[in-house]
């Protein structure tokens, strides 16, 4: 009875020892995983999102209840900031160099049609 015991116990440790790295790589890869996944999904739901707001006012110019100029500045509209925020990022970063950011952000400022 002792031995039987004694086995169970020798046997349930390494089991354990085994198993608990498993589950923890498991859990950590079934959670980064599903990380991906929804991050892939929100991707997804943002695009869908803004096509569908380009063909309502693509419709609504076609109906002539807006002005073209005006859907195409409501289409960009916080598209610069983001495009500026970026490319100050990236050359706080030191991908890019401040020469060649300003220039970039020069070249937004003088092609962005809701400035005009």
């Amino acid at each position: 009875m002792l031995d039987t015991t004694l086995a169970d116990s020798e046997l349930t440790r390494a089991i354990s020892r085994d198993i608990i790295p498993v589950i923890a790589i498991g859990g950590g890869l079934l959670f980064a995983g599903s990380i991906v996944f929804m991050n892939m999904m929100k991707s997804i739901m943002v695009n869908k999102a803004r096509e569908a707001t380009k063909r309502e006012v693509a419709a609504y110019v076609a109906e002539g209840s807006i002005n073209p100029d005006d859907a195409v500045r409501m289409l960009v509209a916080g598209t610069g900031n983001e495009a500026r925020e970026i490319i100050a990022k990236r050359a706080a970063d030191g991908v890019i160099s401040p020469k060649k950011a300003d220039q970039l952000i020069q070249s937004l400022d003088n092609s962005d049609p809701a400035r005009a």
